[in-house]
């Protein structure tokens, strides 16, 4: 297993000194998070963020923006826009030969709307990523994203989302979006398969999104991580950690891990 930081805790600086600041908590592996005013307009600025990125010797994920950015909104002309950022984020993970690319599905913005209509609209959406990203060969992630009123999927339907999706395709569970939505998460590792490659990890009370660090909620690490190494591959554990949370935070999360996982691998 590898363990990432998200860069997720820092959004809004600038790249550079949020990588370095990371690196000086002890990260060897970083989630880098598309939001904030430090990747503003970043597929023009790839040709000097990459190399700089590079230069500094750790392992890159990359996670696509998610600020009011909504994969199967309303508005067609706002869901091009946003699965061309999409693709520009697999652009980028390829110049970083990131470890996967993390990808959200979008979510039902009102109770009128359709979580049918917003499940097909994702299901072409990520076909036509499979199509652009036969020229870059990431490892596309799923990731489970909103609560029981927004969220496109029950547990069951997540399960069964990437059925007949080419191998390139895989999930990513997040944790703390999964507990306070009341899924099973021992169960739901076994099920997704060799499809499973990582896990957001943070905390909440089963009630409030938190992305609290480890201890800081109610849910039962020991269990979730037996079940993580019960499946017997090479997890990458993402600490997705919460705007403004303490860095020291993210090393005592790495050390939790570490010992819970069979320590770095």
């Amino acid at each position: 297993m590898e363990i990432f930081y998200s860069e997720l805790c820092l959004i809004g600086g600038v790249v550079e000194d949020n990588v370095d600041r990371l690196i000086a908590h002890g990260a060897e592996n970083i989630e880098l998070m598309l939001d904030g005013s430090g990747w503003d307009d970043f597929p023009r600025r790839m040709d000097a963020l990459v190399p700089a990125l590079k230069a500094r010797n750790v392992g890159y994920s990359v996670h696509v923006p998610v600020w009011d950015v909504n994969l199967t909104c309303e508005n067609a002309h706002l869901r091009a826009a946003v699965l061309e950022t999409y693709k520009q984020s697999v652009v980028l993970a390829s110049k970083l030969d990131a470890k996967h690319v993390v990808l959200h599905t979008g979510w039902c913005s009102d109770p009128h709307f359709s979580k049918d209509e917003g499940r097909a609209r994702a299901g072409e959406a990520m076909l036509a990523l499979n199509d652009f990203n036969a020229a870059y060969g990431q490892n596309l992630l799923v990731e489970n994203v909103g609560t029981n009123a927004t969220s496109l999927f029950t547990e069951d339907q997540f399960v069964h989302f990437l059925d007949g999706f080419p191998d390139d395709f895989g999930y990513l569970v997040d944790a703390g979006h999964a507990y306070i939505n009341g899924w099973n998460l021992e169960t739901l590792f076994s099920r997704l398969g060799e499809r499973l490659r990582a896990i957001h990890v943070h905390d909440n009370d089963g009630l409030k999104d938190r992305h609290a660090p480890i201890g800081e909620g109610c849910m039962d690490w020991n269990a979730l991580l037996a079940a993580a190494n019960s499946t017997g591959r090479g997890l990458n554990l993402v600490l997705e950690y919460n705007i403004g949370t303490e860095l020291e935070r993210l090393r005592e999360g790495r050390a939790f891990l570490e010992a819970r996982c069979g320590g770095r691998r």
